[in-house]
């Protein structure tokens, strides 16, 4: 894919997993609190309701590809169901956080999920542009790009996670965005076919 079908496919799926998972969140928990006659809270109802609100899209992909649809149609359920858990671990962390105890108000709720999902953005890109200067310095060894490539994934999600305490999903990818977008002259010759077969 071209670079601005790279960014159109990314807006779609930011459209589709973003609001997607908010709007999905509040249906269940209201769901819950009504349904239920357990007198939870309406935090633990929510938190409850954005744990149930990740899709899982193995079957609509299948069917797609058995059906003969477009790739680009598939890339964008896949994407956007990989955006849609990582927005949905981010609202997740936001409700666990109220239901243990801490208190917000709407400025610092807002202020959360921007430093989360914009730090995990930035930890991305950051991650990607040191893996691809490090690449610069490797000439066609397959297995050292392909290891690269694969402990980088794994680093900058425990770093994003753990260390940062941002998003590590929307860490990882954001790193293959990049990766997919910008990181291609990188790998020359039959280490980019390699490295394709083996993602």
């Amino acid at each position: 894919m071209e670079i601005h079908q790279i960014k159109r496919c990314a807006a779609q799926m930011i459209l589709l997993a973003g609001p997607g998972v908010v709007i999905s969140t509040f249906l269940l928990g209201a769901s819950l609190k009504i349904a239920f006659p357990y007198n939870w809270s309406w935090s633990t109802s929510l938190l409850l309701g954005g744990l149930l609100s990740a899709t899982d899209p193995v079957a609509v992909v299948a069917l797609l590809k058995e059906l003969g649809a477009s790739k680009k149609l598939g890339t964008i359920i896949e994407g956007e169901s990989l955006m849609n858990d990582g927005t949905a671990i981010v609202v997740y962390q936001l409700l666990l956080r109220m239901v243990t105890g801490w208190t917000f108000n709407w400025g610092a709720v807002i202020k959360f999920l921007v430093q989360v999902s914009l730090g995990a953005v930035g930890v991305g890109i950051a991650f990607g542009m040191a893996s691809v200067l490090w690449l610069g310095f490797i000439f066609n060894d397959t297995v050292i790009e392909i290891s690269l490539t694969l402990a980088v994934s794994y680093v900058s999600y425990f770093t994003a996670q753990q260390g940062v305490d941002i998003s590590g999903v929307l860490t990882v990818m954001t790193l293959g965005m990049f990766y997919s977008a910008v990181a291609k002259t990188a790998f020359k010759g039959e280490s980019q076919q390699s490295l394709h077969h083996f993602w």
